[in-house]
């Protein structure tokens, strides 16, 4: 069983970011749930409210898609995001699927039957689809009954192939430089009567199959020494990726477009991907020569061949055009998927071990005066930061990762007791020369510009539930201590990067059967000792050295 969850607000590139691993989970015949919140507010510069944020009608659809297509289990699960309005709380109320999802897990823990929970899910989803596409200002999606239809249909493709309600038109990539080619072949298939697939918002689109004859002549015509192999007895989607971002390096949300369009229109569609992004030499001669390594350590690829049938490539950055014909791999794997078991493995430790170490070190400490406020490992939960005050914890969403010369710290506790309420701020490294110079001031700077606006939703600590926000906090005296966490090399580096990184304390971690936290820290820092000594003693699984 999978369960993934993400607070983020599932708007934008973000909402199709998991979508990959939903489609894998299913080629591994394993149910899998996506949690996510609706009803998040986006908020502008001055953190001051601009609106809700919701995803594209089609990416819950193609969950719905995927499961009825592939007989699986693979289904959004919907809850009210803290800062929903009571508008949108009433709106959405029929949506939501938290109590389902525990039902369904349950009924796969007790091996009972969960065909109620799946068929709840499901309805739930489509609710929340038809939902999402009537509350649009603009008549850019499918609507009401079409969704059922284009689900039972027999061919979504050729289904959205005739759709006419509204046409496609490629949105200007002028982020991104692009060839004369490039925009020739916009031009191309915008002639050819093109057609959406759901949404004139996402970046697809078909071409009818009595088309595909004349673009495969026209892709001979115009791309010097190209043999595309293209099926012209079947409609052609096409999905347009950017790939890259203007370094070179993947744009991690381009990721899940392949597969969401694999699972909008099925096993049996014939899918094109046209890659025309910035990305660098090194990744176009791996494609040219080695595809098969290339998407053993790229994602972005590795989604390509998996879920499209042909690959376009035409970038500023390759000397040539390049088409493909992946081979997709779109089935479920009738091979078991084993894992070798290594006596004595070599370990280790990274980044995430330091984020790790803290998350189980200073958690879960309330009886202490201790709150965890903040946890951003990678795969965390980075959507909001608590303040616990009186009896109610006050959360701050839509967070900026930096915000003028400001640094949204890795991490973030509240300590409290009888002389000071004090925030703990933590940027976490894997080695302690990855810390930045004047982190610490950054940090700091952070909490202060977050705590100059007003939080968009609260709640009381025990058994309340989330509401919108739209008061004025009083405001607070605290105190700060920046910390640098990192793992242990030496005892001179400990100090040389405190005093660098203007930080006033250092978690290094020396990791083994009883691991050790070495401690360094400045006067303000010293506060720290008693709580980690403490928490020492009481789990057993650590101890501290001070420095």
């Amino acid at each position: 069983m999978g369960v993934e969850y993400c607070s983020a607000l599932p708007a934008g590139n973000n909402a199709w970011q998991r979508n990959g691993r939903a489609l894998a989970s299913v080629f591994a015949n394993i149910p899998y749930l996506y949690y996510a919140e609706i009803g998040g507010i986006e908020l502008d510069a001055n953190r001051g409210t601009k609106a809700p944020r919701y995803p594209n009608p089609a990416v819950p659809f193609s969950y719905i898609t995927l499961s009825k297509d592939m007989g699986r289990v693979c289904l959004p699960v919907y809850r009210a995001h803290p800062s929903i309005t009571d508008g949108n709380l009433k709106l959405y109320k029929d949506t939501f699927g938290y109590a389902d999802g525990l039902k369904y897990l349950k009924c796969i823990l007790l091996g009972k039957d969960s065909s109620k929970c799946i068929a709840s899910l499901t309805d739930k989803a489509l609710s929340l689809v038809k939902i999402l596409s009537k509350a649009r200002m603009r008549h850019d999606t499918l609507r009401g009954k079409e969704w059922n239809t284009l689900l039972n249909s027999k061919n979504r493709t050729s289904w959205l192939a005739r759709y006419d309600k509204f046409d496609w038109k490629k949105k200007s990539a002028s982020k991104v430089p692009t060839t004369a080619t490039f925009n020739l072949l916009k031009e191309e298939i915008e002639s050819l009567s093109a057609k959406p697939i759901t949404s004139k918002d996402l970046p697809f689109c078909v071409i009818p199959k009595a088309n595909v004859a004349t673009f495969k002549s026209w892709l001979k015509k115009n791309y010097r020494g190209m043999r595309p192999a293209l099926d012209t007895k079947k409609d052609l989607a096409i999905v347009w990726i950017t790939g890259f971002k203007p370094k070179g390096d993947d744009s991690r949300p381009d990721r899940g477009l392949s597969p969401l369009c694999r699972m909008l229109l099925g096993k049996y569609a014939n899918i094109m991907a046209v890659v025309y992004g910035p990305g660098t030499k090194y990744t176009w001669d791996l494609l040219s020569k080695q595809p098969e390594e290339l998407c053993n350590s790229n994602g972005l690829f590795q989604a390509i061949f998996v879920c499209c049938n042909y690959l376009l490539v035409d970038s500023t950055t390759s000397k040539k055009k390049m088409f493909v014909c992946t081979h997709t791999k779109y089935a479920l794997r009738p091979d078991t998927i084993t894992f070798p078991y290594i006596q004595k493995p070599e370990v280790s430790f990274f980044e995430h071990d330091t984020d790790c170490a803290i998350h189980q070190i200073l958690s879960h400490h309330g009886d202490k005066g201790i709150y965890e406020c903040f946890c951003n490992p990678p795969g965390g939960d980075w959507s909001g930061i608590s303040l616990f005050r009186n009896d109610k914890e006050y959360k701050w969403t839509s967070l900026p990762r930096v915000s003028q010369e400001s640094k949204r710290p890795d991490h973030i506790f509240q300590i409290v007791n009888a002389d000071r309420l004090l925030f703990v701020t933590i940027e976490s490294k894997g080695l302690g020369k990855d810390l930045e110079d004047n982190i610490g001031t950054r940090l700091k700077d952070y909490i202060r510009e977050l705590f100059h606006s007003n939080p968009t939703a609260y709640k009381q600590r025990t058994d309340g539930e989330w509401q919108f926000f739209d008061g004025t906090l009083e405001r607070m005296e605290y105190g700060m201590v920046a910390v640098g966490a990192f793992l242990y090399k030496n005892d001179e580096e400990l100090s040389r990067h405190l005093e660098r990184g203007n930080l006033d304390a250092i978690l290094a971690f020396e990791f083994g059967e009883v691991s050790t936290v070495h401690f360094y820290s400045n006067d303000n820092g010293s506060v720290l000792v008693s709580y980690l000594k403490q928490v020492a003693s009481e789990q057993g699984t650590f101890v501290v050295q001070i420095h």
